[in-house]
């Protein structure tokens, strides 16, 4: 690993030292990677519910959140115990932004209001809404939360997660071939290519955001390097050592997996995989979703 990359790790770990650790507490951002989606939707979640008209407002169940490269899908269930299974088509949604008014927040697209969800039993749309419950069984009103500001800003974060994981699908469709075939088939060639622009570009934005001591947005500019050109070692290794500084130690151990398997035989190997052991450690002990969502082509 070059010394400049050390000397911004060793900055990033000092700035890291104490800053918040939830992704709620942060602010949504237009470019989002596949991984703080993940966590930005989680924490929306709690105070989201899908409706339809004549049916029972349903929560939704936030561990039951499941990402793959083509979909998202969640269940929400009553106050009846009736489960729906929901899936959105991350292809096929358009841009979408949130909107509020006194009682309750939204997801919209342009000046539809609503999100629509199908759910995989009857094929029937349901609207994902924040804080209000249009059925007669009462639900607390974002005005009622716990945390205000949090339910408020909780639509803002599921329309950011949703633009990301949309821009992720049509990035690296299915079809774009293994992680692990890539990254073999890199390391087999004699003349390494440069870094992707739109990865480089990343870089710089993440290196400024740790300037500036924002460890967050550094996490998530790394990511989304990684995204653009996944052969960028070291973003891998940058991305790992935020990650675990920040508390998403199931995250930190797949990014440090990946640069381990790009440059196995770095002069830090086996650091990295002592790493990976403490980090897997620290998984069992956090408050923070032990799964990861991962990247779809591994």
């Amino acid at each position: 690993m070059k010394q400049t990359g050390k000397a911004i790790i060793t900055l990033a770990i000092l700035i890291l030292l104490g800053m918040p650790r939830s992704a709620g507490a942060q602010q949504a951002t237009e470019e989002m990677s596949i991984w703080r989606a993940r966590y930005a939707l989680i924490a929306a979640s709690q105070y989201a519910g899908v409706a339809r008209s004549g049916m029972h407002y349903h929560s939704v169940n936030p561990s039951s959140i499941r990402l793959n490269s083509e979909s998202l899908e969640f269940d929400a269930t009553n106050t009846k115990g009736h489960t729906l299974h929901l899936r959105v088509a991350l292809k096929d949604i358009e841009t979408y932004s949130a909107s509020c008014s006194d009682r309750v927040c939204w997801v919209q697209s342009g000046p539809r209001r609503g999100f629509s969800v199908q759910d995989d039993v009857e094929q029937k749309a349901y609207v994902i809404n924040f804080g209000d419950d249009p059925s007669p069984i009462a639900h607390p009103l974002c005005s009622r939360a716990q945390n205000h500001d949090d339910c408020v800003h909780a639509a803002g974060w599921f329309a950011s997660a949703l633009n990301g994981l949309h821009a992720f699908a049509i990035l690296h469709p299915a079809a774009a071939g293994d992680f692990h075939q890539q990254a073999a088939a890199w390391r087999a060639l004699t003349t390494k290519p440069p870094l992707a622009e739109g990865a480089r570009v990343r870089r710089l934005a993440a290196e400024d955001a740790i300037k500036r001591q924002k460890p967050y947005e550094a996490l998530n500019y790394y990511e989304l390097g990684v995204e653009v050109d996944p052969m960028w070692a070291q973003g891998w290794f940058n991305a790992a050592v935020v990650a675990a500084s920040l508390g998403y130690y199931a995250d930190a151990v797949e990014h440090m997996q990946s640069y381990l398997e790009l440059v196995p035989d770095a002069t830090d190997a086996q650091s990295a995989r002592d790493q990976i052991d403490l980090w897997r450690y620290k998984a069992g002990q956090s408050t923070a979703p032990a799964h990861s969502a991962g990247q779809p082509n591994k």
